[in-house]
């Protein structure tokens, strides 16, 4: 059989069939199932980089409510003490009322006595208390510059009118409030909180002040310790195979970033302020809420596609980001892509040979009964040429066993038919032969000859 012919045989066509079969579902459930993986794993990866960046959210908000929680816990201890000390001179003051009313001293002695007293009082770090009357004139102050004035209009460093709303709060059943001031004998300002009080009797506006720089300052100092743990915890964090966290304020400069990261030169460029920018532009208005968004830019000294996550933290004023390179979140799909191809040639490779292998028992049965009709055609037909094929239990098998009884039939009736025609041959010929016979002897010169025989045996005999 030559190449051409063999090439088309049913075993080729069917090991073909069975390849072309297994290689289309191959690549269609290939590509449907990297398309698929590769949306899910990127989506899943996207997801985890926007959980991790809520979670240092979280982090940081955390830290930011200890620190207030010390501040506010250290401020109202203060104001607590703030209260006591007011508390007590208003029962100094009514212990005087008390001798004005004895007749120990005369209301004007009583006021005076009150008013020689209280810039003589002294507690904490050289803090004071002080009083004014209703029209906010200085009348018991420490400091002699302000003795005696009217610092009804005064603001302090910040513009805040912070006398006229001390009267207010005052009249109002008393109070604290917060200004700026400068201590005694220094000349920067300082933040202050002050309570104050109406003492009705003698209409007066008695306050008293502590100063917070050291509360503000501890607090700093805090948040100072708690930037430095977050730096190191921002080193920690795994975001894809090479992202990062890093912190900016509201007007883009830098404020945290991961041990090992250098994004100092950021805005020494055009494309790294572009970049700041559109940070700084992206990031919600309100706390927690998260805005992604991608774009080209150099970071830590590498030029890629960046999938930025972007929120804010109001209360210290800062802009949350994560950065995570593009191929970072399809990374993981690519490599489960490139195992899943890797697995489907395998199958394909498999399924290929146990195709061929199964084509070929399928038709090799087949071209058996082919062979074995194509003897038959020639006159040399073997029964036992088609014994292998017909032992399967199927079709095929069925088949050869039908096949092999019908050339054991038609070899026998040929070799039945045959003898018959021999025989038949010889009975023509010798038929033919008395023809020829008799042919001859019934001619005229035949009867002449037996004439002249006869009368010759006659002669013969007498």
């Amino acid at each position: 059989m030559s190449p051409l012919r063999r090439r088309f045989t049913l075993t080729y066509r069917v090991a073909l069939l069975v390849a072309v079969l297994l290689v289309a579902s191959a690549v269609v459930t290939t590509l449907f199932t990297l398309r698929s993986v590769e949306s899910a794993i990127a989506t899943q990866s996207e997801r985890s980089v926007e959980n991790v960046h809520a979670s240092v959210g979280t982090l940081v908000a955390v830290e930011y409510e200890g620190i207030q929680a010390y501040r506010d816990g250290a401020l109202t201890r203060r104001q607590a003490s703030l209260a006591d000390i007011m508390d007590t001179l208003v029962a100094t003051l009514d212990g005087i009322r008390r001798q004005v009313a004895l007749g120990v001293l005369t209301e004007a002695q009583g006021r005076q006595q009150a008013l020689d007293m209280i810039p003589t009082i002294r507690y904490g770090s050289n803090d004071y208390v002080f009083t004014f009357d209703r029209e906010m004139n200085a009348i018991a102050h420490p400091d002699p510059d302000i003795q005696g004035r009217n610092l009804i209009d005064l603001r302090d460093s910040e513009g805040k009118a912070f006398i006229r709303e001390m009267q207010s709060v005052a009249l109002s059943g008393g109070g604290y409030l917060d200004y700026q001031w400068i201590r005694l004998g220094q000349e920067t300002p300082s933040p202050k909180v002050a309570y104050t009080v109406h003492y009705e009797p003698w209409d007066w506006i008695l306050g008293t002040g502590l100063y917070v720089d050291d509360i503000d300052a501890e607090a700093a100092s805090r948040l100072e310790s708690a930037q430095a743990i977050l730096a190191e915890t921002l080193g920690d964090i795994s975001l894809g195979e090479s992202g990062f966290f890093f912190i900016l304020d509201e007007s883009g400069e830098l404020v945290l970033q991961p041990p090992g990261i250098d994004l100092d030169s950021l805005p020494d460029t055009p494309a790294g302020r572009d970049y700041v920018a559109q940070v700084i532009d992206s990031a919600p208005a309100a706390d927690g809420a998260i805005a992604t968004f991608t774009s080209t830019a150099t970071l830590d000294g590498r030029e890629a596609s960046w999938v930025t996550n972007v929120s804010r933290f109001q209360p210290l004023g800062w802009v949350l980001v994560s950065a995570v390179p593009a191929g970072d979140l399809v990374g993981p799909a690519r490599t489960l892509a490139l195992q899943l191809l890797t697995l489907s040639l395998v199958v394909l490779i498999v399924g290929l040979a146990a195709g061929l292998l199964l084509s070929r028992r399928i038709v090799r049965p087949v071209e058996d009964v082919t062979r074995a009709a194509r003897d038959l055609a020639e006159d040399r037909f073997d029964p036992a040429a088609l014994d292998r094929a017909a032992q399967r239990q199927d079709e095929v098998g069925e088949l050869a066993r039908t096949f092999q009884r019908m050339g054991r039939d038609v070899v026998e009736r040929e070799q039945s038919l045959r003898e018959q025609v021999e025989r038949l041959s010889v009975e023509i010929d010798r038929a033919r032969v008395a023809a020829d016979v008799s042919e001859i002897t019934d001619t005229e010169h035949f009867r002449r000859l037996r004439e002249q025989a006869e009368d010759l045996r006659r002669r013969s005999k007498s």
